[in-house]
């Protein structure tokens, strides 16, 4: 009987190994070969890994990625944390505005990139109506640089705030009450207690919000490739973004696994650092 019950981890462990362990073998297998889908892959050694360091559109969009994160990660951040706050009583209002903002998050971002996009088209997007409505000039949103990436920076939060809030109102309902009771009695503001009180206890929940917010940043391909494809220029062009079109685009499969591997590394750094912090916290007795 206690040997059977591993047969109930078969399913899982085949479906992990089939979509997330063997991917990551071939990516690393072919990072070391050309290939064009074509032809039968040629072993060339560390060149894909030599070409990537010298590729300035690579690191380019490496640029673009930590810019997108670090726009988006402080909005997500304030947003989610705000509407936890406001959100955290159990009623029927908070209900409904809790499912309200999660469900950006439940739609395929397929969808709601397409709809941001009709949104905010200059000559046809709803957001430009309304600004000719209030007697300003239609912005171009998606065609110029800098809106661009701003407008991807505020789609992808709103994609994310809405269980980023999730997890903040779990984190505000667990709080002991007995730490707000002894602040009323000692004469601490609501302020106080917010900053002295809350704002450290939900210590782990913090580093939760922003371990996924960057996580979500780092793999986000959907809603940039339907939005701007990486335009103008190379102005949105995140790094997933540059890696499907090197594979996809250009057939340069071997070379776009080179980059996988980087980003791979990359986001393992980000991780560890996190974790490191996290544990640093937990060693100093803070919860």
């Amino acid at each position: 009987m206690v040997k059977n019950r591993f047969v109930f981890i078969i399913p899982s462990f085949v479906f992990h190994f089939l979509f997330y362990l063997l991917p990551i073998i071939l990516m690393i297998i072919l990072a070391f070969f050309s290939w064009d889908l074509l032809n039968s892959p040629s072993f060339v050694g560390l060149e894909n890994f030599k070409d990537l360091m010298e590729d300035k559109w690579f690191w380019n969009s490496i640029v673009v990625t930590l810019k997108y994160t670090f726009f988006t990660l402080p909005i997500v951040f304030i947003t989610s944390l705000i509407l936890g706050l406001l959100l955290q009583e159990e009623n029927s209002f908070s209900k409904i505005m809790r499912v309200f903002f999660y469900w950006p998050y439940m739609i395929p971002m397929v969808a709601g990139g397409t709809m941001w996009k009709w949104l905010l088209s200059k000559d046809f997007g709803l957001v430009n109506h309304i600004l000719k409505q209030l007697g300003f000039n239609p912005i171009n949103w998606l065609d110029n640089p800098t809106l661009a990436l701003f407008s991807v920076v505020i789609v992808q939060t709103w994609v994310l705030s809405g269980f980023m809030m999730m997890l903040y109102i779990v984190g505000l309902q667990a709080l002991p009450e007995e730490f707000y009771e002894a602040a009323s009695i000692d004469g601490a503001s609501n302020f106080q207690k917010f900053w002295f009180i809350t704002m450290p206890l939900l210590r782990n929940t913090h580093i939760s919000v922003i371990t996924l917010t960057i996580a979500n940043c780092f793999r986000n391909f959907t809603i940039v490739y339907i939005m701007t494809t990486g335009g103008p220029g190379y102005a949105t062009t995140v790094a997933p973004l540059y890696i499907y079109q090197k594979a996809f685009t250009d057939f340069r499969i071997g070379y776009a696994s080179a980059g996988s591997i980087v980003i791979l590394l990359i986001s393992l750094v980000i991780a560890y650092v996190v974790r490191k912090v996290q544990e640093r916290d937990l060693e100093g007795g803070k919860i």
